[in-house]
């Protein structure tokens, strides 16, 4: 309307200007030239709008269509230093390692949503490919000579969301990203928490899975169904016999059934709990000790049951900008292995209880604007044993230990998250053996076993 009273105006114009000529004709005149400008005008409002269109489709593309991907890049110094029960020490003093996480997430549809990630996680000056010559054994030249730098699948799986409402119900299937879960998100720098619980879960699975939300009728409340294989049986493919079959093996497929939960979350107060069972869990038998195995080590063992119930504040008073700024967490936590006739777990016959509890403080550090430290404290009993063998702590896993541990770390992110610096100090005071060799040795310290375990790391990050 605005185009059409423009050019009127200007027709009144001019023939006012022209009143003495031929008003019939100027009028006449001007009007074809109206009606011609007129066309003109409406044909490129009309090919904008095409393109206008276009550029949603092409945006609806990328978005729904496309792979979208983001970077986790980390370089890190490490001292170690170990303290054994006869008094010996042994140190690394510079462990230099780099960790690359590429995520990746697509959704074509509303309901269906893809999410993986590719990780390479090495020492400087080395890689991890087996070999009998030493001096092949570096990665200087890994990138430059025709050899295998592997890059490793740490999460692959699609969600897939069946039905809506109250309590809506999702199904997924795949690698499962069960570490650096809840509360362990702190000590890793990470502003959102993975899943299951860290407590007792933090190790790399494969599995399928149900989700209900809503499942308490609480607020942020819902029910995960976990079902899934940690370790298998099978032997390897050929192009003799069997393959990919279990005929003649020793061990049994390790398979476990998980049911983590959120019971209640409004966004300052979260508490959440987990049952875990394994089934076939390893140990070790009498008949099977050899040279080759000589602790008897196997799978098949028994049933070991796991469960943790964790809760976390944040913001523990709105009217004190420190406490506000701060979070709060405990979590009480027990596992319980059951030997099978035959065999041990932890270096015995009986079923036997572990107990565990952790609990963590993070405030402002009062020098930057966002840098913040944390303390946690962990406490572990003889026969306690959590599945958290991919925790990153170079040293071993802080949350399985059996004794106390006790660590402090400061973040520092820059540049809007995108950079990131942390410190971060871990004792381990063992009380006794070492979570590594839980299920086929006796928890009781030997002399040349680990006594108490130190770890520095100060550490770089990058993130987009």
């Amino acid at each position: 309307m605005n185009k059409i009273i423009t050019l009127s105006v200007l027709a009144f114009l001019t023939t006012s200007v022209y009143a003495k000529s031929d008003v019939n004709s100027t009028v006449s005149s001007m009007q074809t030239q109206i009606d011609k400008l007129t066309k003109k005008i409406d044909k490129m409002e009309k090919k904008q709008k095409q393109t206008a269109r276009g550029l949603i489709e092409v945006k609806k593309h990328d978005g729904n269509d496309n792979i979208k991907w983001d970077v986790n890049f980390r370089t890190a110094y490490n001292y170690l230093d170990y303290k054994l029960k006869n008094g010996k020490s042994v140190t690394n003093s510079s462990l230099l390692t780099n960790r690359l996480w590429l995520g990746m997430v697509a959704a074509p549809t509303d309901r269906l949503t893809f999410r993986g990630q590719l990780a390479a996680y090495s020492t400087w000056g080395a890689n991890n490919l087996p070999t009998n010559d030493r001096f092949q054994n570096v990665n200087w030249r890994a990138s430059s000579k025709a050899d295998d730098d592997i890059i490793k699948i740490r999460q692959a799986y699609f969600v897939y969301r069946l039905t809506d409402g109250t309590h809506p119900i999702s199904f997924s299937a795949g690698r499962r990203p069960a570490t650096d879960g809840f509360l362990a998100n702190h000590r890793e720098g990470l502003a959102n928490p993975g899943s299951p619980l860290a407590h007792i879960t933090n190790m790399e699975v494969d599995g399928a899975m149900v989700r209900i939300g809503n499942a308490f009728g609480l607020e942020g409340s819902y029910l995960k169904l976990v079902l899934g294989r940690s370790y298998t049986n099978i032997n390897q493919p050929s192009f003799m016999g069997t393959p990919y079959t279990a005929v003649g093996a020793k061990d049994e497929n390790v398979d476990f059934f998980v049911v983590p939960m959120s019971i209640y979350n409004d966004g300052q107060v979260n508490l959440m709990a987990q049952y875990a069972a394994i089934f076939n869990f390893m140990g070790s038998k009498q008949s099977l000790v050899s040279s080759e195995n000589p602790a008897g080590a196997t799978t098949g063992a028994g049933l070991k049951h796991m469960a943790a119930i964790s809760m976390q504040i944040d913001g523990l008073d709105e009217d004190i900008d420190f406490l506000d700024s701060s979070t709060l967490f405990v979590s009480i936590a027990a596992t319980r292995t059951d030997p099978k006739d035959g065999y041990k777990m932890q270096g015995t016959k009986n079923s036997e209880n572990g107990y565990s509890f952790w609990s963590g403080f993070i405030f402002p550090d009062l020098i930057t604007d966002n840098g913040q430290i944390g303390i946690e404290y962990n406490y572990g009993s003889k026969y306690w044993a959590p599945e958290t063998w991919a925790e990153d702590t170079m040293s071993g896993s802080k949350i399985a230990t059996r004794g106390n541990a006790y660590e402090a770390y400061w973040n520092l992110p820059f540049e809007n998250g995108h950079f990131s610096t942390q410190i971060r100090y871990t004792y381990m005071d063992y009380k006794y053996k070492s979570n590594i060799e839980q299920f086929w040795a006796d928890p009781t310290l030997a002399d040349n076993d680990v006594k108490s375990t130190q770890e520095l790391r100060i550490s770089c990050s990058y993130k987009y």
